[in-house]
């Protein structure tokens, strides 16, 4: 009887316990705690506070962000297993592997490149992929004002002559991808540089700055192309896909959380990409939280309190 007893007030200690801790996924409300993955740049923090502030002031859920992951592969696979549920993502990652290639078709066209990584998305993985939020964030190559003007570089082909003895910086994750990243850049323009370095985004500004570095991997919306005074080259070759920016959410979600979706679909055609580019330097170059910048702008819209 003694052993009983203790079973069952051992099987009512962990009913307590789990009704007073509750659900994670819930908050006191009854609202749902929405997971938002940011990876380790700028503009997807800004827009996960974006989306947690409107989520939390418009409705009785909440939103927590992890931020600084690596790359945008790994936030996708962290939804496909359910483990966040609302991301900001680029179009181009259609071409990074994720389907059959009988599946997809390369293009350079944004429209038919959006239409690719929301169908399949959709199609295998529940994905409701929104259109763009008004800017883009292209890969793109960018020199110095006057190391251009001094070999008259105005495209990336101009580069030719100069590869061998160029020393450029790039994220690691672009110098390993299969289908936009150096290996496939340097077939497609018949060329190598002298050396392509792996590094953070800070570290390449300031390796050009400085003269270490004759050539970088921009992103087009990165503030610290005006503030060192770089150009950017044209992908005269046509070689790096779209790369529009979405809100990307789970089908369920759209279904169980009506009043989620039509926050995460207002958020359509709602930054140009100088909007964007003016609240990354905000950040990046002012060292201001995403999240005050967050608030201030959309106090600037109306759209906050």
């Amino acid at each position: 009887m003694r052993r009983i007893g203790i079973i069952v007030t051992f099987s009512l200690l962990v009913i307590f316990l789990v009704a007073c801790g509750g659900n994670k996924d819930t908050n006191e409300a009854g609202g749902k705690i929405f997971q938002f993955g940011a990876q380790n740049w700028s503009d997807p923090k800004i827009m996960g506070q974006i989306v947690k502030q409107l989520i939390e002031d418009q409705t009785i859920h909440e939103v927590e962000i992890t931020e600084d992951i690596q790359a945008s592969p790994q936030v996708i696979h962290a939804m496909i297993q359910d483990e966040f549920d609302i991301a900001s993502l680029l179009s181009g990652e259609i071409y990074n592997n994720w389907f059959d290639e009988d599946e997809v078709e390369f293009t350079t066209d944004p429209e038919k490149t959006m239409e690719q990584v929301q169908d399949l998305f959709k199609k295998h993985h529940g994905f409701e992929w929104y259109d763009s939020i008004g800017f883009a964030n292209q890969y793109g190559l960018a020199v110095r004002e006057e190391f251009a003007e001094e070999h008259n570089l105005s495209k990336m082909s101009d580069l030719a002559p100069l590869a061998a003895d160029i020393e450029m910086g790039a994220d690691t994750t672009w110098r390993e991808r299969d289908i936009d990243g150096y290996g496939p850049y340097s077939e497609t323009y018949g060329y190598e540089f002298k050396d392509v370095r792996g590094m953070d985004a800070s570290l390449m500004y300031e390796g050009i700055s400085s003269g270490d570095l004759d050539i970088i991997l921009a992103y087009t919306i990165d503030p610290q192309i005006n503030e060192h005074n770089l150009v950017l080259l044209e992908d005269d070759f046509q070689f790096f896909p779209p790369y529009e920016s979405s809100i990307v959410t789970k089908e369920e979600i759209v279904e169980e959380y009506p009043e989620v979706a039509e926050i995460l679909e207002s958020l359509v055609d709602s930054i140009t990409a100088e909007e964007m580019t003016e609240l990354v330097g905000e950040v990046d170059l002012k060292n201001r939280p995403t999240a005050e910048v967050a608030k201030e702008f959309l106090q600037e819209k109306g759209l906050l309190d």
